[in-house]
């Protein structure tokens, strides 16, 4: 049996995300989390639209669920680092919330 991962993360390959490079930041997570000894920590998976198409790509991580869009390679690392390895999300990149 697999271990509990820690995190859980939704990379959107909807069509808007994947023609606003999601494939480049599923290689940025692949190469940073392994960097940072993550990767037996974090479970990504790519997701089906999460509706967020005019903020293009997205990533939506549980538990949370918290979500960040218009991401970059940067911006990513930066959530890497500071939500997925120390715990804090990334407050000034969440996407604001769609249900108030």
């Amino acid at each position: 049996m697999e271990p509990v991962k820690r995190y859980r993360l939704y990379l959107c390959a909807g069509p808007h995300c994947t023609a606003n490079g999601c494939a480049t930041l599923q290689r940025t997570l692949d190469t940073e989390l392994w960097a940072l000894g993550l990767d037996a920590e974090v479970d990504v998976r790519a997701s089906g639209c999460q509706s967020r198409c005019e903020d293009a790509p997205s990533i939506t991580i549980w538990p949370g669920p918290f979500h960040y869009s218009q991401l970059t390679t940067e911006r990513l690392r930066r959530i890497i680092t500071q939500h997925l390895r120390d715990g804090l999300p990334v407050e000034e990149l969440l996407a604001p919330s769609r249900f108030r």
